[in-house]
């Protein structure tokens, strides 16, 4: 979704290529050339696992693995993290026959374990058999490597939300079992920016790894909004983990991560995966790997259509992060204005999703500014319902006729304010829509498309975008990270 507020969706061209290195990290031998270009399914994530549609005798639904391998061969894709947690069946299929095929269709295979934090001790999700036994996984997944050579690394999710568990001890010790059976088994752990770029973090871990797993957020403002900061986390976290010869792979959020609310565009997935994959041809990071692409070719969840009407709206996020008092976003556009007009009218619609778990008022306000200067605002939490409202609710349209009589255009502008800040976090989604004017023209007036609107942040947080739902977002998405994909490794060929 290309628009006015190019931040969100830089165009990041690849450069006329060298020849392609896999880099100067511990781990570099095991990665191919030109970097890895992986799938992988995740926490809650949406069809990025096929199954089979039938279950088999132990009344299991097991993974469909050659339709799985046609999904990933179509991606373009040359590794699969393969996550074990779904279902307990997950470890054997890999073991017994996603692995080996696998082998046999030239795709290599790292394995992803899930941390405490996200194992069920009451029969639901968690990396089974061993669970919780990381040195037993340790073992395994070694011994699984020397059985099938195409099984290259194994790892652990949100490593760094479980560090009572993961003490530096206990990971060299799992760490040491593992290289016993097979020094060329990688072993690599996800942790997000705050801790990628952690001294601290890093000195406890990182003698102890091979490589990390990136998931972008846009640095510390989690979203999947802002594209254009793919680089230079990069650059921090390479620099960071340079003192530990740790190899990087960059994970983008190809399909919902629960956090971001606004779920990634088809155009917002081609521009990371793209930065990714520039990074990853000449050897700065050790491949990309798309988190939650949808293999499953389903329609788009309804749900995630949140316009009023049609399929677009104005959006101002503010994700699980602290924000800074005066901190704004805004949308704003120079409208035509009939200046000899009898009466000039404002009518807007707008709502506000949020949890109740959070917030108080006074930290987010919404407004509308005409050359600059306030004429509505309301508080984020003046109702505590998610109903779309014209204007205010006693009030309606708005008598806008002193501010604009006499002139022939104006600057019209929707904003979400941080007027307040408090030691915890408020996230909110603000939307706008279904803008009516008399007296003055609004162009794209339903947020229909990205024209006609300037959408600018002041802080990073709050973020603006332009929300427009895709009925077929998953289809896609999944086509622009394969024709990124498929173009990397054509520069290899």
């Amino acid at each position: 979704m290309a628009g006015p507020f190019s931040a969100q969706l830089v165009d990041v061209g690849l450069t006329d290529p060298e020849v392609p290195m896999a880099g100067t990290h511990r781990a570099a031998h095991l990665i191919p050339r030109g970097g890895i270009r992986a799938s992988q399914c995740g926490g809650n994530t949406v069809g990025a696992t096929l199954r089979e549609p039938a279950p088999r005798a132990d009344g299991y639904r097991h993974i469909d693995t050659p339709a799985m391998l046609a999904k990933l061969t179509e991606l373009g894709a040359n590794t699969y993290i393969y996550g074990i947690w779904d279902s307990p069946t997950d470890w054997d299929d890999l073991r017994l026959e996603f692995a080996p095929a696998a082998a046999r269709a030239g795709i290599d295979v790292w394995v992803y374990l899930v941390p405490p934090s996200e194992t069920d001790r009451h029969g639901g999700r968690a990396s089974r058999p061993y669970v919780m036994d990381y040195l037993a996984w340790a073992r395994a997944c070694a011994e699984l490597s020397v059985e099938q050579p195409n099984v290259k690394a194994w790892g652990i999710d949100d490593f760094e939300f479980n560090q009572d568990t993961f003490t530096p001890d206990y990971v060299a010790r799992m760490r040491k079992i593992a290289q016993d059976i097979n020094p060329d088994l990688a072993f690599y752990l996800c942790t997000y920016y705050h801790a990628a770029t952690s001294d601290e973090f890093l000195a406890k871990y990182g003698p102890h790894l091979d490589l990390v797993l990136y998931p972008f957020l846009d640095g510390h403002h989690l979203n999947t909004l802002v594209a254009s900061s793919v680089g230079p986390c990069l650059d921090n976290i390479r620099a960071a983990v340079e003192l530990y010869d740790l190899g990087v792979v960059l994970l983008a959020y190809t399909g919902r991560f629960l956090d971001a609310w606004n779920e990634p565009s088809p155009d917002y997935n081609a521009a990371v995966v793209r930065s990714g994959l520039d990074y990853a041809r000449d050897g700065r990071i050790a491949g990309v790997t798309a988190y939650g692409l949808q293999l499953d070719d389903a329609p788009t969840i309804s749900s995630t259509n949140k316009a009023m009407y049609g399929n677009g709206r104005l959006s101002f996020l503010v994700p699980p992060v602290r924000t800074k008092k005066g901190a704004y976003a805004e949308a704003s556009q120079v409208v035509a204005v009939e200046p000899d007009a009898a009466r000039h009218e404002l009518s807007f619609w707008h709502n506000d999703i949020f949890s109740a778990r959070f917030g108080e008022p006074g930290t987010h306000v919404k407004q509308v500014l005409i050359d600059g200067e306030v004429i509505w605002f309301e508080d984020v939490c003046q109702h505590g319902f998610a109903l779309w409202q014209q204007c205010s609710t006693l009030h309606g349209p708005i008598d806008v006729s002193d501010r604009l009589r006499g002139k022939a255009s104006a600057t019209l502008a929707f904003r979400l304010l941080e007027a307040g800040s408090s030691d915890g976090v408020f996230p909110v989604d603000v939307g706008f829509d279904h803008i009516e004017t008399i007296g003055f023209t609004v162009e794209n007036p339903g947020f229909e498309t990205t024209d006609g609107w300037r959408l600018t942040t002041s802080h990073g947080v709050p973020v603006p975008s332009i929300d427009i739902a895709v009925p077929d977002r998953p289809r896609q998405s999944f086509a622009a990270v394969a024709a990124e994909y498929h173009a990397a490794a054509a520069e290899l060929a």
